[in-house]
């Protein structure tokens, strides 16, 4: 009886310990933009064991219960410093604010169940979940299955891109990357995705940045082979291979890809060239013309690292691409009135571009780290080209043959430097570019000429980012200078950029920012050249020697509310281009026959107004996801001649979800559209649905690209000069319906570690080179 009543009494104890539970609460800042961090898992422990967890709400707090008792709380999250403190429980506790301090390198493997975002002044940190990471083969289709609002990513050929269709800046460990240094990422090594969405000074007008952080090993190795295929049209393809090894603390990369083209196109042409004398009007039918080409893209790197000392990079690129029939190839028949032609446009071009990277990185005291890199490079390039029309039945006309061969020499060097010091809440960035290029290019043919040119760019820029309390601002400072040498002709002008960044979190969700900047850029060495080709029997594109460098402004406001199911999300930029570098067409005799010359000038200004508002609603704990997101782009082209408006609304839509191993996506774009100078380039209608499916070592998908489509592939643009007006249609009938699958191969071994990554990395693949293809 006595032992029944001690278990009675000891049970009632228990319950009433259960029942008088305290309460400790709290909440969870980072420490550097003091900013609530979302998700933190707060665990209490008693004697190493697991007594109670819970996770930090959207607002970064949390609550506990426990009964009286001694314990130690241990506040964890991914990409942070641990915190344990010991609680002695008799009372409700509340912590108030508790700092968490961001970890830069070294991470223990933590498994994250749902994705973590947390919103900081300048950027948006994205962790993936464990569903995300193992439904992923590499690093584009992880970043696919974190669904970013405003990031688009072609399931054709990875390229990511903004709902605005402006291109992508993608790093790793802050070296810009390209997208086949993505796919060599294993997403079992990524750390984070921050996602710079208003990118500061340093970036150099990027529209977004995807910077991915990953853990490297200190030994052991991996080797990656990847293939996408189109079963339904052998002539295209994507095929990667990369391969690494560790060794204490060095590490060699090894990286190919290779995109094979050897399709049909078929090109139609409307176009009227309205000379003082007499009105031309023609129709040209296009037959089926062969385009191939062979990209391939060898890469070496090897890097050594001092834990978070220093850290060196040297990389050997080849980037070579051979073209043996051009995508502006033609085979037609062109009427004009009553007379009758036959077309053919053959061009051959061959490219070959290495080049050799040093990058080398020292973390100081104090929070200070300084950069430099220095890239040297050198591009040759042969291209050749025959165009003909001859007179077909009665027709009475002499054949028009146009031949032209131009090789190309380019040398470039590029040098960098950049300084970082941090403080409790201001960071400052300061550093310079150097650009010089070298270029000699033979042009022969109908006409023989030697361009002989040197460039030069040279950028310091500054930016302080501070932030004070839910308002941050970020502000930057940049001058440039171009110098452009043309046979002995000199021209030099100086360009300020500022930068403007202002953000302010009104919580709950909602979130404001703004950027404003000014920039410029200088005409591309093609654009510059001293040079004439001839196009066709009408028509001649030059050079112009006298045009000057841009100077450009621009404004992006956004708004954006999330919760857990659902993210809204309204973008508009405003931007106004300065004397913009646009085509220029007028008439001129040439040895007594009346010619079009196509060539650019520095136009009297051009306007682009953006709206990109967008929907996003995420079901079973982010494992499926819809999204709408109309746009409306407005266009205004002020010409010293002309004057062109063009609107273009669309939509896209999709739907995308996870299932263990399994990733299914479907998706719709409508054509998006752009204007510039007087040509409106239409983009295609573009649908798709795929299914993949991974594991820790393969991965298989097949996907459907045009399931909807009776044409194909079009692509079409239109000209509206008052002088020679055309539209031109481009298609690809086989192009729809097309089956790709998709095979790829990862056999990965190794211990981990983190290591510190590369900042800035620099590359010229311009060539210089004027082109008479139509």
């Amino acid at each position: 009886m006595k032992n029944r009543a001690l278990l009675i009494i000891f049970a009632v104890i228990a319950v009433a310990q259960e029942i008088f539970a305290y309460k400790i609460t709290g909440l969870i800042f980072d420490s550097k933009d003091e900013k609530p961090v979302v998700g933190v898992n707060v665990n209490l422990l008693q004697n190493s064991k697991i007594l109670n967890g819970v996770i930090t709400d959207l607002h970064g707090k949390f609550q506990i219960e426990a009964p009286a008792g001694k314990y130690v709380m241990e506040l964890s999250y991914i990409g942070y410093e641990q915190v344990r403190m010991e609680l002695n429980l008799d009372d409700n506790i509340n912590l108030g604010e508790i700092k968490m301090e961001e970890k830069d390198v070294e991470l223990n493997d933590v498994v994250v169940e749902s994705t973590g975002i947390i919103q900081k002044a300048d950027r948006k940190l994205l962790i993936p979940s464990k569903k995300q990471i193992s439904a992923s083969s590499d690093g584009v289709s992880l970043l696919q299955n974190l669904q970013i609002p405003r990031i688009v990513i072609s399931p054709v050929d990875n390229s990511v891109k903004t709902l605005s269709d402006d291109g992508v800046q993608l790093r790793i460990n802050g070296v810009i990357a390209t997208v086949a240094e993505v796919m060599a990422i294993n997403p079992k090594d990524v750390i984070r995705i921050e996602y710079h969405d208003q990118p500061g000074v340093r970036y150099n007008g990027a529209a977004a940045v995807i910077d991915y952080i990953v853990r490297h090993r200190d030994n052991g190795g991996s080797l990656i082979l990847a293939a996408t295929d189109c079963i339904t049209n052998l002539g295209w393809g994507e095929y990667y291979v990369a391969g690494k090894a560790h060794f204490g603390k060095s590490s060699i990369q090894f990286l190919t890809s290779y995109s094979p083209r050897d399709v049909y196109w078929t090109r139609s042409n409307i176009e009227t060239y309205k000379f003082t004398d007499n009105c031309i009007e023609n129709r040209e039918e296009g037959t089926p013309t062969r385009y191939i080409t062979h990209p391939v893209t060898p890469q070496v790197k090897y890097n050594w690292s001092n834990a978070d000392k220093s850290m060196l990079n040297i990389s050997l690129r080849g980037n070579m691409t051979f073209t043996p029939y051009a995508q502006t190839d033609r085979d037609s028949h062109l009427y004009q009135h009553t007379d009758s032609f036959k077309v053919h446009d053959h061009e051959s071009d061959r490219v070959l571009s290495p080049s050799v990277d040093v990058y080398y990185q020292h973390n100081l005291k104090n929070k200070q780290r300084i950069y430099f890199d220095i890239t040297g490079g050198y591009s040759n390039s042969k291209s050749e080209r025959l165009f003909s029309q001859t007179p077909l039945g009665d027709t009475k006309s002499e054949t028009v043959s146009v031949k032209s061969l131009v090789r190309g020499n380019k040398y470039y060097i590029i040098g960098e430097a950049i300084y970082e010091k941090e403080w409790d809440n201001i960071v400052l960035t300061a550093g310079a570019r150097h650009h010089y290029q070298w270029v000699r290019n033979y042009y022969g043919g109908n006409v023989e000429t030697v361009v002989r040119m040197n460039t030069a760019e040279t950028y310091g820029f500054a930016e302080v980012r501070h932030r004070l309390d839910k308002f941050t601002y970020v502000a930057g400072i940049g001058v440039m200078q171009t110098l452009i040498n043309q046979e002995g002709v000199r021209k030099s002008t100086w360009i300020a950029r500022p930068q403007l960044t202002l953000s302010y979190d009104f919580g709950k969700g909602w979130y404001w920012k703004y950027k404003g900047y000014v920039s410029g850029y200088q005409p591309s060495l093609s654009q510059l050249s001293n040079v004439s080709q001839q196009i066709d029997k009408y028509q001649i594109r030059r050079g112009n020697p006298a045009l000057r460098p841009v100077m450009y402004v621009a404004n992006e406001m956004e708004f954006s509310w999330q919760s857990k199911y659902v993210t809204l999300n309204l973008w508009a930029s405003y931007s106004y281009d300065h004397k913009p570098i646009m085509e220029d067409s007028f008439e001129e005799l040439v040895n007594g026959n009346p010619m079009v010359i196509r060539t650019d000038n520095n136009q009297r200004g051009f306007h682009r107004l953006k709206v990109n508002p967008s929907v996003q609603v995420k079901l079973l704990d982010g494992n499926l996801v819809f999204t709408v997101a109309p746009f409306a782009n407005y266009y205004v082209s002020l010409g010293n001649n002309y004057e062109h408006r063009y609107f273009n609304p669309g939509v896209r839509a999709g739907v995308y979800g996870l299932y263990k191993g399994w990733r299914f996506f479907a998706d719709v774009t409508t054509r998006s559209n752009e204007l510039w100078g007087e040509t409106i380039k239409y983009g295609e209608i573009h649908h798709d649905i795929g299914v993949n499916y991974n594991t820790e070592h393969w991965s298989c998908g097949l996907m459907i690209v045009n399931p909807f489509s009776v044409k194909g592939y079009t692509r079409d643009t239109e000209n509206l000069s008052d002088i020679a007006p055309n539209i031109c249609h481009t298609e690809m009938k086989e192009f729809h319906q097309v089956l790709m699958l998709n095979i790829r191969m990862n056999l990965d071994f190794g211990t981990k570690r983190g290591d510190a990554g590369k900042r800035i990395d620099n590359e010229d693949n311009d060539t210089g080179i004027l082109k008479g293809s139509k």
